[in-house]
């Protein structure tokens, strides 16, 4: 993060790189993405934690017969803003490729990841 970036800013950044990542994460036929899935919804929400507001970043989105949501407080950032976003693409990625999911599960529930 730059010294002088605004939160607006960081967080205006975030959702560029990270709408420009989920979209090669869910291309056909490139691996190692989630080929076959489909994004269904990403945004940017604020939440108040504790006294504080903080800014999480979700994503909907369905994959092998499951429907998942992941989210991830993006601000105040932990990390520089490149880190971040790709932290946040390879921990979708790695959490739903790793983890097993019960087939007679109910399709419409959403998973939480």
């Amino acid at each position: 993060m730059d010294v002088d970036e605004t939160r607006d800013e960081y967080v205006e950044r975030f959702s560029a790189l990270v709408g420009k990542g989920l979209d090669e994460l869910f291309v056909a036929d490139r691996l190692p993405g989630l080929v076959g899935g489909r994004l269904e919804h990403f945004a940017v929400v604020d939440k108040v934690v504790g006294k504080g507001v903080s800014v999480h970043a979700e994503t909907r989105f369905s994959f092998r017969g499951h429907r998942f949501r992941y989210e991830r407080q993006i601000w105040p950032p932990g990390f520089p803003l490149e880190i971040q976003t790709a932290l946040y693409i390879e921990h979708l990625r790695e959490r739903v490729l790793t983890r097993r999911y019960r087939e007679e599960g109910d399709p419409e529930a959403v998973i939480e990841i």
